[in-house]
């Protein structure tokens, strides 16, 4: 994972890649659509800067506001951006930035922003990615897409689990009557969850308490069946959970293992919240209980299958004590990741920190410019000197779906900063109060 001495490297991604490696031809979960959401999920990029460093390049779908980049440069963090966007008005196919950019006849575009010997680094493998890399004669290799989508894939998760003897025990069903007749049965332990192969954070999974419900799942999956859909879906019993957790690590093109961190994940209804730093508590419990072992082999499985990159295995601990090293794998980059940037950063200033967000209303146009102006006159917003406050991780997220006079979602993604953790949640109230006085309304 080192990088050679001046090397341009460009950081460029989606964050809803699993819906971008999915297979059409299946049957889907039934779902609300969400477009506000969606558009969020897309403007997300912006987080990738945690991973610029000096000259590297940050390719965003949406252009990032100024006043974000001129905020991040006064507390040391720069990187060079495009001043045109990757968006167009197009629909589902511009969701992949890498065909975005192939599509918008690249060469012509971004010529100065990925110079030759250069390498993306994605939050996630896409298709498009090895084409844009050859077209621009850029450094990066890439494992196969079929790989990428195998190695990602909820069954893939399942079966390596299996295969290493750990748990939950999982089933796979292929119909919606299979899907009746297994749940059912599972039904009469407890509640069951049925995933979707691809799933992501706050969509893929359903939680079924009862057969009422098990027959509106299975009803849904059988229309589209008969439209000629295919169906595969796993089956797992809910678990008694105490906490999530996940694991980073490298798979270098060599083979070479680097582990590079555990971080303890907030999640609510399966849809993601929050990071914070692993305790050394739960650090300690892993070292005894072989954890780090087990993630080492993990990443032998996946370069013998043709993988070699970012990983982060979602990980469980149980009511009862027990663990689950393997509840997911995910074989891209990950919001621990990004978190774990961040401590490297805070560490320059003795500091820790979380990663989390604030979901928000927003009563029409609210500027970003303005936002930050008032967290500073707060004495809130994040300042080396001040030794404290709450980092901004992302304009777009917060003005995607603003509107004049409508009233729109949007997010902060953010770090409370501080000497000591405690303080964080200090902070965030205070964070929730300046919204609330400037007519934002905080939903989570």
């Amino acid at each position: 994972m080192r990088r050679a001495g001046g090397v341009t490297t460009i950081h460029c991604g989606a964050f809803d890649a699993e819906t971008l490696w999915r297979d059409e031809t299946l049957a889907k979960l039934p779902a609300l659509p969400d477009p506000q959401a969606k558009a969020i999920v897309g403007a997300m990029d912006e987080l990738l800067f945690l991973f610029c460093e000096g000259s590297d390049v940050l390719l965003t779908r949406n252009l990032v506001a100024p006043a974000q980049l001129g905020y991040l440069s006064s507390i040391g963090l720069t990187f060079r951006t495009s001043d045109e966007p990757l968006e167009d008005s197009g629909g589902a196919q511009d969701a992949n930035p890498f065909q975005q950019m192939l599509n918008k006849g690249a060469v012509r575009k971004y010529k100065e922003l990925l110079p030759p010997g250069g390498v993306i680094e994605p939050f996630a493998v896409l298709d498009g990615l090895q084409e844009l890399s050859s077209l621009y004669r850029l450094d990066g290799r890439y494992p196969a897409m079929e790989t990428i989508r195998h190695v990602n894939s909820k069954l893939y998760s399942a079966e390596l689990r299996e295969s290493l003897g750990y748990g939950p025990p999982t089933r796979m069903v292929r119909s919606h009557t299979e899907l009746r007749r297994a749940a059912e049965a599972m039904l009469i332990a407890g509640p069951v969850l049925v995933k979707d192969t691809f799933g992501v954070s706050g969509k893929g999974n359903l939680l079924i308490q009862s057969t009422a419900t098990l027959e509106r799942i299975a009803g849904y999956i059988a229309a589209q069946e008969q439209k000629g859909k295919s169906t595969l879906f796993l089956l797992e019993p809910l678990l008694d959970k105490e906490a999530d957790f996940s694991c980073q690590f490298h798979i270098d093109a060599d083979g070479g293992y680097e582990l590079i961190s555990v971080q303890q994940v907030l999640n609510a209804e399966f849809a993601y919240q929050g990071t914070f730093s692993a305790s050394g508590e739960l650090i300690e419990k892993l070292e005894r209980e072989g954890y780090f072992k087990l993630m080492k082999k993990t990443a032998e499985l996946l370069y013998e299958n043709g993988y070699n990159g970012h990983v982060c295995v979602d990980s469980m601990l149980l009511a009862d004590g027990g663990l689950v090293p393997i509840v997911e794998i995910n074989a891209r980059k990950s919001m621990s990741l990004i978190k774990k940037r961040l401590d490297d950063f805070l560490a320059e200033f003795s500091l820790q920190g979380n990663l989390t967000y604030l979901s928000v209303i927003c009563p029409g146009i609210v500027e970003y410019a303005d936002l930050l102006a008032a967290m500073d006159r707060e004495g809130l917003l994040f300042r080396p000197e001040r030794g404290e406050g709450i980092l901004p991780l992302s304009a777009g997220t917060f003005t995607i779906n603003q509107a004049a006079g409508l009233k729109r979602k949007g997010r902060l993604y953010l770090s409370a900063a501080a000497g000591r953790i405690e303080r964080c949640s200090e902070l965030l109230a205070r964070m929730r109060a300046l919204l609330n006085t400037r007519g934002i309304a905080v939903t989570n």
